[in-house]
């Protein structure tokens, strides 16, 4: 049960739009770096572009830390939110449970008082039907 659980609530933050953006930029960035490394490696000149791209590689660390920090806020959230449900789901057993067991006893006083009830009602003994005496004939 609680693994199912979990298999939704990643669902649930897969779907997300956020988690999706995030995943999108992440996938775009990362093509666009191989390609400016690629791009760099065949460039000579390559010492020119050096800065350009150490700050264009602390943009992105900046964006995927900040979309980090959204989605274990996300994810915080939820995780509270499923501790919380699952509070409530305990509370909500114990209520039946006492509820079960205090019908359970209402039931056995009732069954006892009804069974002590025939053991001391007086038996009746039945009396056989008597038959009537035919005279034979000889």
């Amino acid at each position: 049960m609680a693994l199912s659980r979990i298999q939704q609530l990643v669902q649930k933050l897969s779907e997300s739009k956020n988690v999706q953006k995030v995943i999108v930029d992440v996938q775009d960035l990362t093509k666009e770096i191989q390609t400016k490394i690629k791009q760099a490696s065949n460039d000579p000149t390559t010492a020119k572009y050096k800065a350009k791209y150490k700050a264009k590689y602390k943009n992105l660390v900046k964006k995927v830390v900040a979309a980090e920090n959204e989605l274990q806020k996300e994810v915080k959230k939820v995780v509270t939110q499923v501790k919380k449900s699952a509070q409530d789901v305990e509370k909500n057993f114990k209520t039946y449970k006492k509820k079960a067991q205090q019908q359970r006893s209402k039931i056995e006083k009732i069954v006892q008082s009804k069974l002590k009830a025939k053991k001391s009602a007086p038996k009746t003994k039945k009396t056989p039907a008597k038959k009537k005496k035919t005279a034979r004939k000889a």
